[in-house]
This record gives C-alpha cells, structure tokens and sequence, in this order.
C-alpha cells in the first residue's frame, strides 16, 4: 500500500492538503494565482511522497494514531489521547521534525502558523495526524513559494 493510499484510509487525501494550504497562501504576483500555486503544491505533495524519510516519519506518525486511539501507548489512556493533552509533545515534534527536514528553518515557522491556525483539514485530524499534515504542508508550502 503506498503511503498515499494509507492517508486517504485517515481521510487525508492531496487535495485536501493542498486545498488547506493555499486556504493561508498570501498571494504574490511573482508566485502566482492560487490555482497555480495549488497545482505546484500538488505536485510537490507527490514528489514528497517518494521521500523515504517523510514516509517514515508519517508512518511513524500513523502507527502513533493508531496506538493511542487504542490506548496502546504507555502513561496515557485512549480518552486522553484525544483530547490532545498539552503535555503531549512528541506530536508537535514530529511534525516540526518534517517541516524541518522538506523545508528548513521557513518551514518551521509555517509549521507554528498553521498548528496554531488549525486551517481546514488541520482542524478535523487527531494529533499525530494534525502536526505531521502540518509539516507536511509548511514543508511543500515554502518549496514552492520559494523556487
């Protein structure tokens, strides 16, 4: 199954990040139209996806979703998981982590904007899911505003 696939099974499709990425794009002549920049971020999401070290780090994130919606992670039962507690960090970690890693410092900035925001499919992903997207889309986002 291609890491594509395992998103979409989370309700996590590249039209839906795309379309939650240009929902914060500021638009730049120099840039383009939000059209364009949805069609560039798109293609970025599909390159990303052949990155081995993002889809390690979001089957990792996937495989932490899956634990804690069971309760299956040590020092914290399946109620608390979802409600996103704030002494749960290694979430925001990791989705700094891929931010990072596609896009550098830029992109870890964006990572706070939009884990702060919580713009469209960010707000309906539980936590694992919410940061790794995040990244993910802070990370494509500063590829192609940058280029």
């Amino acid at each position: 199954m291609t890491l594509e696939q395992k998103l979409q099974k989370h309700g996590i499709s590249i039209d839906k990040l795309a379309q939650t990425a240009v929902s914060t794009y500021i638009f730049d002549s120099r840039i383009g139209s939000v059209a364009k920049v949805k069609a560039l971020v798109k293609k970025e999401f599909s390159k990303l996806f052949r990155d081995i070290n993002v889809c390690v780090l979001l089957e990792a994130g996937l495989r932490l979703e899956e634990a804690g919606s069971k309760g299956k992670i040590a020092e914290i039962s399946a109620e608390k998981y979802q409600s996103d507690p704030v002494d749960l960090l290694a979430d925001e970690i990791l989705g700094q982590s891929l931010a990072l890693y596609i896009a550098g410092t830029r992109a870890f900035f964006e990572f706070e904007r939009l884990d702060k925001q919580k713009p469209g499919i960010l707000a309906k992903l539980p936590p694992f899911l919410d940061d790794l997207a995040a990244g993910l889309i802070a990370g494509a986002m500063v590829r192609v505003c940058t280029k």
